[in-house]
């Protein structure tokens, strides 16, 4: 299993397309998601309240609640990033041409497009994605 992220109470793997989240203390699996591909990212709540797994799509898992995000403006999802308590940001495939930056609250699971983002449209690929 590769290692997406962890905090000290859980951590989020995967493996051969499949995602786990799984509490460290008990083994017990919080998630199982399956990707068409490997995942790209992963984000754990570092009060442990809630976790995000993206690939192809996006997952936002909270205690009792998993909700699945997919739609051909919003897939292949690259990084994702904190950009407050509340909210993470999240970046599409930069090289595509669908290409943009969104934000999920993550007390109401409201997902919403911010802006397109074309900094590295038609450019070369590169490991490291300044935005």
């Amino acid at each position: 299993m590769e290692l997406l992220a962890e905090t000290d109470k859980l951590k989020l793997e995967f493996e051969q397309e499949l995602a786990v989240l799984t509490e460290k203390l008990s083994g017990k699996v919080l998630l199982e998601d399956e990707f068409y591909g490997n995942p790209n990212c992963g984000i754990i709540d570092s009060e442990n309240k809630w976790a995000i797994i993206a690939g192809i799509h996006l997952t936002f898992w909270k205690l009792n609640q998993t909700k699945k995000y997919r739609n051909e403006s919003f897939e292949w999802i690259h990084s994702l990033r904190m950009k407050n308590k509340k909210t993470v940001e999240i970046l599409t495939d930069p090289w595509s041409e669908k290409s943009s930056i969104w934000e999920l609250n993550t007390e109401n699971a409201e997902l919403k497009k911010i802006k397109d983002f074309t900094d590295y449209r038609n450019k070369e690929y590169f490991e490291s994605v300044e935005w």
